[in-house]
């Protein structure tokens, strides 16, 4: 991959790098402000001190304490190399949302949802690098088994994607499916360094999947984390990250961007796997006589 791609993702800046980087080490008060900047990207580059300051339930001080320990000076500083970074994007969602507190009736309708999928597939497509979906996609396919993870809504994009990648990698399984976080933890007990856990976790974090993913990168297997920022908390357990932005004007989240990613996840994987032509053809035949083809005068009625 060239330089000039992989300045193109936002999280790969110089500033974000930073703030990342730095986030753990942080003073609670400097760390809400780069939670927050990690978070909202876009709209943090048109914010002044002072309101960045009250987004972030700080102080104009602390605002500034952050900028000085990125050595960047001060915050005009640290917004000169935001806005530098982000200048050329813009943020649909945060659009919409203002738009939405315009209207007095409050109306939703399928427009504003397809405005705001479209900006969370736009925006993880710029928050990723090639190169890190390139080595989820190997992970996935070295791996002696796969362990897929999630709990409250993303429990079911969890069982999507174990159940979407089970012909074409080797042993494939869902552990937070059925008898809560106990008996995903019984699951999950005999993972090695030789297999992946695949976990999803989009705001409000579930502390049941940072449990178990702690578990698995302390038994040395291969965390591979779908979540929505550098920010999360499921981001430092994990040895490759796909960001995958939540943004929704009404929703607490939206699941669009982690269903594209779980899509080509699998895409990825298939067209990796040598037979992967062959398990598709005989998984087709396999429920051909209980599907209705139109045209079969022998479908089942």
């Amino acid at each position: 991959m060239s330089s000039h791609t992989k300045n193109t993702t936002v999280y790969a800046s110089a500033v974000m790098r930073k703030l990342s980087q730095s986030l753990g080490e942080l003073p609670p008060s400097l760390r809400k402000v780069a939670d927050y900047i990690l978070r909202h990207p876009l709209k943090a580059a048109t914010l002044t001190i002072e309101e960045m300051a009250q987004a972030t339930a700080t102080s104009p001080a602390a605002v500034n304490r952050l900028a000085k320990a990125l050595d960047l000076g001060g915050y005009s500083g640290m917004k000169a190399e935001l806005v530098a970074t982000l200048q050329q994007m813009v943020s649909p969602v945060d659009k919409l949302r203002n738009e939405l507190a315009q209207r007095p009736g409050g109306e939703f309708g399928l427009h504003e949802q397809i405005q705001s999928a479209s900006s969370n597939l736009a925006t993880t497509a710029s928050n990723n690098q090639a190169d890190a979906f390139e080595a989820f996609v190997g992970c996935l396919l070295e791996a002696r088994k796969v362990y897929v993870l999630g709990f409250g809504n993303s429990v079911y994009l969890a069982g999507l994607a174990a159940s979407t990648l089970v012909p074409f990698c080797k042993d494939t399984c869902a552990i937070s499916m059925e008898g809560g976080n106990e008996n995903a933890a019984y699951r999950l007990a005999a993972i090695t360094e030789q297999d992946v856990l695949l976990a999803i976790a989009l705001p409000r974090y579930s502390q049941d999947t940072l449990q178990l993913s702690r578990f698995a990168h302390e038994r040395k297997a291969t965390v591979l984390a779908i979540t929505d920022s550098p920010a999360s908390p499921l981001a430092p357990l994990a040895r490759h990250v796909l960001y995958a932005p939540a943004d929704h004007p009404v929703l607490t989240s939206s699941n669009i961007a982690v269903l594209a990613l779980i899509e080509g996840l699998v895409a990825g994987v298939m067209a990796r796997n040598k037979e992967a032509v062959k398990l598709a053809t005989e998984l087709t035949e396999s429920v051909m006589s209980y599907l209705h083809v139109p045209g079969d005068k022998f479908s089942r009625k």
